[in-house]
């Protein structure tokens, strides 16, 4: 995932297709806590397959997403 910053001087277009790829390294929050098998490829799939690999920690999913989530 990258680290992507905005100039301030920027357009709205580079701010939108900045912001749109940030959305797309986060993933689909709608399938946090599903099952997952394979590389990851965002933090969605990341937080699904560490939760299936780690049972002793059912509610990591929730916690990382939060974390994400507020930044």
């Amino acid at each position: 995932m990258a680290d992507r910053t905005v100039a301030s001087s920027a357009t709205l277009e580079v701010f939108r297709t900045t912001y749109n790829s940030t959305a797309t390294d986060v993933g689909d929050i709608t399938t946090l806590n599903n099952s997952f098998t394979g590389t990851a490829t965002d933090v969605i799939e990341a937080v699904n397959k560490n939760t299936t690999t780690v049972s002793t920690l059912p509610s990591a999913g929730f916690s990382i997403a939060m974390a994400v989530a507020l930044g």
